[in-house]
Formats: structure tokens, sequence, C-alpha cells
């Protein structure tokens, strides 16, 4: 690097410090968005550095506004022509449960209440207190004159049917319960 070279290099050095908050204004003042502004600032800059290295650049300044000015119409093009890559968020998801799977649950609900019906008159009313109206085993005891472990086979019993009334349809029942 010759000497006329180091001095051009010093000099472009502060130019460009000059030249940079000026510049990073006027392209905020068009974006109105700082991360994006930065990197045309510094896309402007390397421009001017590729040019310079070949031509002769008369006023620094106008030429960077000008690139400056480029840059922008294209980021702003971009960003309207780009589709939106953003995944939905759980907030925009629709919180309703799917076509599908509200068919599943009528399904099952219908095998449920076939089943139901099948049962023997006591298994279902003790079911029904018990887990529907959640009702403690004392209370459906007393209420049906039967002890506390007849509450709970018939619970059990119960249950095991609704599984297999279920599994002969190939549906699985949600929840365990």
């Amino acid at each position: 690097m010759n000497e006329y070279s180091s001095v051009a290099a010093r000099r472009s050095v502060a130019v460009d410090a000059a030249l940079h908050p000026a510049l990073q204004r006027f392209i905020e003042g068009r974006l109105r968005d700082r991360s994006d502004s930065e990197d045309i600032v510094q896309e402007t800059f390397l421009r001017l550095y590729d040019y310079s290295r070949t031509r002769t650049v008369a006023d620094v300044g106008a030429f960077c506004f000008a690139v400056a000015r480029n840059l922008i119409r294209d980021h702003v093009r971009r960003r309207r022509a780009a589709p939106l890559t953003e995944e939905p968020t759980e907030a925009i998801a629709c919180p309703a449960p799917r076509a599908d799977e509200i068919l599943g649950y009528r399904e099952r609900v219908d095998v449920l209440r076939q089943a139901l019906r099948a049962m023997p008159p006591l298994r279902r009313e003790v079911f029904l207190r018990r887990r529907l109206d959640e009702q403690d085993a004392a209370t459906v005891a007393e209420a049906l004159g039967i002890g506390r472990s007849a509450v709970e086979k018939h619970v059990t019993r119960a249950v095991a049917d609704l599984r297999r009334a279920l599994e002969k349809r190939g549906l699985a029942l949600e929840g365990g319960r």
C-alpha cells in the first residue's frame, strides 16, 4: 500500500464514521426497524467499498444515500412479496376441536350410551351416581341400600363393561378413568 492509498483509506474511514449516523437515521426513518436498518447501512458501505475499488466516487454522501434508497426499496419489495413463514402460535390457533376429533368423540359417546343401556340397572345407577354425580361411596351405598364394597365392585365392573364395548369397536377410552 503506497502513501496515497493509505491517506485515502484513512480519509474514507473518517468519511464513513461521519456519514454512518446520518445514514442510520435516514434508513431507520424509512423502515422503522433498527435491525434491518443496520443491515442496510452495512450493505451500503460494502457497496461503496466495492465501487470505490475500481472507480472514483466524487460525492461519497450522495452515493451512499442513493444506494441506501435503492436498498430500502428492494427490502420493502422483498418483504411484501415474501410469504409469511412464521408458524401459527397457540394464541392464533383455533381452540375448538377438529371435525375428525368431534366425530371420534360422538362415536365414543354412542358406544358408551349403548353399553350403559345394556348394563344391569343397579350397576348403571351406582356408576352414574359415583362417576357422573360424583357422590361418595357411603352416600351411594346408603341411598341404594347396599354396602360400600358393593358400590366399588359395581363401579369397577361398569368401567370394565365400558372399556370392553369401546375395544369391540376399536376405540379407546380417553382419560383412563
